[in-house]
């Protein structure tokens, strides 16, 4: 089967999932083929194109493993090595972990401080510089290398490091190493870069449908864990990369990104150096994708032993329903891999897992409502612009483990209990929440 064949499907698809406007960009055996639907913005009607800039969120953080990597291999970083090495002026709210913390920790979401943090310093080349000089303000909230929790603060720390070896700033340090080599020229961190271009608007999912927020982009501090905006286009040229090699990196540096290096949370089943990795029956899948404060939503997805590669831009909240559906037909239709059979739902008390779950501004939250278990992820904000995403009911499908009882063919969260047998923590979205005395949501 084609990849064109999806063409027709999807509009239909994002109409359905209240997405305005969607690029994708597969890569098969070679050929490549890029399909859109939809518009940048409801207010201007502007048609979607191979051009049209998105954000591509936390999948930034694979530029970032790179451009570590590439520092590496020039000899002047080592993953193993603690930061403090290179940051002497580095501050943590934990002294062992100032001392033991290492690149390796960061790139894997296990340096065990506080990872969804919102940090704003200005768009000065000084900007994350500035933010990392806080970052003894954040909690150590699992002792370093113990738990993977996934960490955007980690990415900062990292994209730090390599900026202050490389003697610029990280954005020039991403673009003259990575970028450039590479002919990415539609890939771009600053909103003056973007503004001037083609670009999707994020949309907020409302009653009466999907509406622009007037919001661009994260802080400059936030670029190395999912500052970027690009077209589908480079996304696949970063895909022709991450597949095939280039001389930026060597292909034995390029495959330990993707190897396994530790265990994820679900319903990610392990991380490489920042690929997430998780099977589709036997066949083994790394991937990344992004979610910028509901608005912008991307997959990007690789199948090596397929050669396939997947990417979808969206701009809305939506996109946490296309994006998968768009990737389960390639994976489908495409690779001809077996189309996942739902896991059996299983009648268990649930005890004492409803409750609230915190990590930074994210709250995960799990209520029995008229005999059935919902959960919901609430962001903890006061700009109206950015919304919660919908509560979804749930069913367990093992002891701790739940999946969305609309969909259980991967589970989507899992409980943690302390020695005393107790529920303390929740695995969900990759995060390694703790849970909140009852009734309190700060």
């Amino acid at each position: 089967m084609s990849a064109d064949e999806l063409r027709g499907l999807l509009g239909e698809w994002a109409r359905e999932a209240g997405v305005p406007g969607v690029s994708v960009g597969i890569s098969h055996e070679g050929k490549e083929t890029l399909l859109t639907a939809g518009v940048s913005s409801v207010d201007t009607g502007t048609p979607v194109d191979d051009e049209t800039l998105f954000m591509i969120g936390s999948t930034s953080k694979t530029f970032a493993a790179a451009a570590v990597l590439v520092l590496v291999e020039d000899g002047v970083l080592e993953l193993d090595q603690p930061v403090v090495e290179y940051l002497p002026d580095l501050r943590l709210a934990d002294p062992l972990a100032r001392k033991t913390v290492t690149l390796r920790h960061l790139l894997t979401h296990s340096s065990g401080f506080l990872g969804d943090i919102e940090v704003d310093t200005g768009w000065g080349d000084d900007a994350l510089a500035r933010a990392v000089q806080r970052f003894d303000e954040l909690p150590q909230v699992f002792p370093v290398g113990e738990v993977f929790s996934y960490c955007n603060a980690g990415f900062l720390l990292a994209g730090r490091v390599a900026e202050a070896v490389s003697g610029g700033t990280y954005e020039d340090l991403v673009r003259t190493r990575l970028l450039e080599p590479l002919g990415m020229t539609d890939t771009y961190f600053q909103p003056w870069e973007v503004l001037t271009r083609r670009h999707a608007v994020g949309h907020a999912l409302r009653e009466d449908g999907p509406s622009v927020a007037h919001t661009v982009g994260l802080a400059r501090a936030d670029a190395p864990a999912g500052g970027i905006w690009s077209t589908a286009r480079d996304q696949l040229k970063w895909a022709r990369f991450q597949l095939s090699g280039a001389e930026v990196l060597s292909d034995e540096t390029r495959r330990l990104m993707h190897d396994a290096q530790r265990k994820g949370a679900l319903p990610f089943e392990e991380v490489g150096l920042s690929w997430l990795r998780l099977s589709h029956g036997d066949t083994q899948l790394v991937r990344h994708g992004g979610n910028v404060s509901n608005l912008q939503l991307s997959e990007f997805v690789m199948v090596p032993s397929e050669n396939l590669a997947v990417t979808v831009l969206t701009n809305s909240a939506g996109g946490g329903a296309l994006g998968p559906r768009v990737v389960d037909w390639c994976l489908e239709n495409l690779a001809d891999l077996p189309k996942l059979d739902g896991r059996p739902t299983r009648a268990i008390d649930p005890g004492d897992c409803p409750g609230r779950y915190r990590t930074g501004s994210l709250i995960f939250e799990v209520a029995e409502r008229d005999g059935s278990l919902w959960a919901q992820m609430i962001l903890d904000t006061d700009d109206p612009d950015i919304l919660s995403a919908p509560p979804f009911e749930v069913a367990f499908v093992a002891e701790d483990v739940l999946a969305r009882a609309s969909d259980t063919r991967r589970p989507s969260a899992r409980f943690r209990r302390d020695a005393h047998g107790r529920v303390d923590a929740v695995e969900f979205g990759g995060r390694t929440a703790l849970r909140l005395p009852s009734g309190n949501i700060g």
